[in-house]
């Protein structure tokens, strides 16, 4: 909702290009960025594999993130380190998921708001199986399904997509 009230959401759409010309107006108001990507599905198929690399690169934030913590780093430090050098993601750098380092983001209010854990577990278990129809491996993908299917089976599939952090520290 928030992305559609600030005007901020990328609108990845199939269909023929005529449809794709008649909708651009009313996408337009939502989002800033209105992709044709080919025919009907397409996409669909592009909002699964952008999802896909979004679970798992923030699993990988989560993970690096909890791990310099423990290891004695200040969140907001490493994170600077992170989002300048080769780890700089939108997982990291837009949507930290560890508080205290982005205010704004769904971590720095207690996870609520965002994209629901649960909600990402669905597109995980969209995105592997066509994955599956098509015979293309996905393990880290597979991996990140499994790893959110804990998270929701814990009680965490309202809570923004982000709480892994807080998962993996043990935390619920």
């Amino acid at each position: 909702v928030g992305g559609a009230e600030a005007g901020t959401l990328t609108f990845m759409v199939g269909g023929t290009e005529s449809n794709f010309t008649k909708s651009h107006n009313v996408l337009n108001d939502m989002g800033a960025n209105i992709v044709h990507c080919g025919d009907v599905g397409t996409g669909e198929v592009a909002k699964l594999c952008n999802n896909m690399v979004l679970a798992i690169s923030m699993l990988g934030v989560s993970e690096a993130m909890n791990l310099g913590e423990k290891l004695g780093m200040d969140p907001k430090v490493l994170a600077g380190i992170m989002n300048t050098s080769t780890a700089r993601c939108w997982s990291s750098d837009t949507y930290n998921p560890t508080p205290g380092v982005i205010e704004g983001v769904p971590s720095s209010r207690d996870y609520e708001g965002g994209f629901g854990s649960a909600l990402m577990l669905k597109d995980l278990g969209l995105a592997t199986d066509a994955a599956k129809s098509v015979a293309a491996p996905v393990p880290m993908g597979a991996a990140s399904q499994s790893f959110y299917q804990l998270m929701v089976a814990n009680g965490l599939g309202a809570k923004d997509f982000s709480v892994a952090y807080q998962f993996l520290k043990g935390k619920k």
